[in-house]
């Protein structure tokens, strides 16, 4: 028997925009597979949210633009109107730009839809860096769950390594080179042998850095993720506060020349280790072996690597680092909260 999972989105940037279009050339597998339909009946922007109860049409909404020009496009087509924000349904995928200081929207939207018992499921990191066990406790009182892994490393599974093959498991240590965009510019200087200002600037002419990289090469963007990872597989109440956070900005084109003449490379590791009963987080470059396996991520590939005291050392290594990839990684967590 067919069942029926009613979607509202929160944002429309572009790994929205790749999820819709995932959703809809989906559609039909997805009902064969998981005999599951998924309607898109709402999407909220910076203007106001599109709303239709038998389900938008992903067809006419895949051939617009993103952002509030595709949402005034398609109202426009289909004469509806620009609504305010109401969060109904049955799963809510929070895909807001990330705001590190308030949580905000993403927040608010997360929090109404508990509170309406709908499950969620976030790629914007925002809310869960600022209230994540908050969220976590509303979310257990309601019966609702929450899941996140496209905001840990987007197509790399690392939440779910911890939560699934490693459940029953007492792990260790968490160490991985969770942002694309520093470990392509780490790469750039050890294969190309150039500075860090030249290997910045290709990847900003690449599309790979931001014209502000400041989240990338300071750390703050891998700090983010160590912490919804210790939060989630550790149940701490973590913040940024207190993660120690270093960036790639310093490291030399000499640097990575001695690093090379032993066969080690630089990488920027986010890392949470048990140490006694507390655990600490920091995020810096390091000189790693040829015998860690994290060496071997090139390029925006992403790795993490768990350290457990029954199964030893578990590494996962790869991950698309674009859009579809985060939007991919969002249709996982859709499917495992109805599987």
């Amino acid at each position: 028997m067919k069942k029926q999972r009613n979607i509202i989105i929160t944002g429309y940037g572009t790994v929205a925009k790749e999820l819709v279009e995932l959703l809809y050339r989906k559609k039909e597998e997805l009902i064969e597979k998981y005999h599951t339909e998924f309607k898109v009946v709402g999407l909220i922007g910076s203007i106001g949210m599109i709303y239709e109860p038998d389900g938008l049409n992903l067809s006419v909404l895949d051939e617009l633009p993103k952002g509030s020009l595709g949402i005034s496009q398609y109202a426009s087509m289909k004469n509806l109107s620009i609504e305010a924000p109401a969060i109904k349904g049955d799963i809510l995928i929070e895909c807001t730009p990330t705001n590190l200081e308030t949580g905000e929207p993403a927040l608010s939207y997360m929090k109404q839809a508990l509170e309406t018992n709908m499950d969620i499921v976030s790629v914007s990191k925002g809310a869960l860096v600022h209230s994540l066990p908050e969220l976590l406790q509303i979310a257990s009182a309601k019966d609702c769950r929450i899941k996140y892994s496209g905001a840990t490393a987007a197509a790399l599974p690392t939440l779910d390594i911890g939560e699934f093959s490693l459940a029953g498991s007492s792990i260790q240590s968490i160490k991985g080179i969770l942002n694309g965009t520093s470990n392509f510019i780490l790469t750039s200087m050890s294969e190309g042998n150039i500075t860090f200002e030249k290997a910045l600037h290709l990847a900003q002419e690449k599309g790979i850095a931001e014209k502000n990289p400041d989240l990338d090469i300071k750390g703050l963007d891998s700090a983010c993720k160590i912490l919804l990872l210790a939060n989630g597989l550790f149940h701490t109440n973590l913040t940024l506060e207190d993660i120690a956070i270093e960036g790639i900005e310093k490291i030399t084109k000499a640097d990575m020349q001695r690093a090379k003449i032993n066969g080690c490379e630089w990488k920027l590791i986010a890392s949470a280790t048990k140490q006694g009963d507390k655990l600490i987080l920091q995020v810096k470059p390091e000189i790693l072996p040829p015998e860690n396996p994290l060496i071997h991520v090139k390029g925006t590939n992403k790795g993490i690597l768990f350290e457990t005291e029954e199964m030893g050392t578990i590494c996962c290594v790869g991950g698309a680092s674009h859009p579809k990839g985060a939007a991919a990684a969002a249709l996982k967590d859709v499917i495992n909260l109805i599987h």
